[in-house]
């Protein structure tokens, strides 16, 4: 029931984010609110298969909300979300401050990683410095609205990062 409550969640937030896109003068103010959700599980008392699990589910919503080539924020995803775990981020303390440095890395990351497969698989010619400046702007923004997640995925039954899954 925990799982299919964060995925419903996640589900909102991407329907927000599409409406946020949408009403957004430029690409630049488009944040991806998606990626607070997977990094919120990356950080969490989550057990490896269920944060994988939720963060493919997470990157496959995306991929057919994004309307993007299929697969690309599925892998995305799920390898921020293994690079984090792997870091053993859940050593540092869970504020705002780290909330937001957290969600601009792995922003800046995501971002350059499929601009990386883009080019790789799909083979366009991209404007580097142009989409750079692109990805970090997303970056900043999705970073600003990461505390508001972080608490939102915290209220969930179930979701609480700090509690271990045996005793939610």
């Amino acid at each position: 029931m925990a799982n299919a409550l964060l995925l419903a969640t996640a589900l909102a937030l991407l329907v927000l984010q599409g409406f946020i896109a949408y009403l957004s003068p430029t690409d630049l103010l488009a944040p991806v609110l998606i990626l607070p959700a997977v990094l919120y599980v990356a950080v969490g008392e989550f057990s490896l298969p269920r944060g994988v699990s939720l963060a493919f589910v997470m990157g496959y919503l995306a991929d057919v909300f994004g309307g993007a080539s299929m697969g690309l924020w599925t892998f995305t995803l799920v390898s921020i979300f293994l690079l984090v775990r792997v870091a053993g981020l859940k050593l540092f303390l869970h504020g705002v401050v780290f909330q937001v440095l957290l969600t601009l890395v792995a922003g800046v990351f995501a971002g350059v990683e499929m601009m990386a497969l883009l080019l790789v698989f799909d083979r366009r010619p991209l404007a580097v410095l142009g989409a750079l400046g692109t990805v970090t702007a997303q970056a900043a923004v999705t970073a600003v609205l990461a505390p508001a997640i972080f608490a939102l995925l915290h209220r969930l039954p179930g979701a609480d990062p700090n509690v271990p899954e045996e005793a939610a």
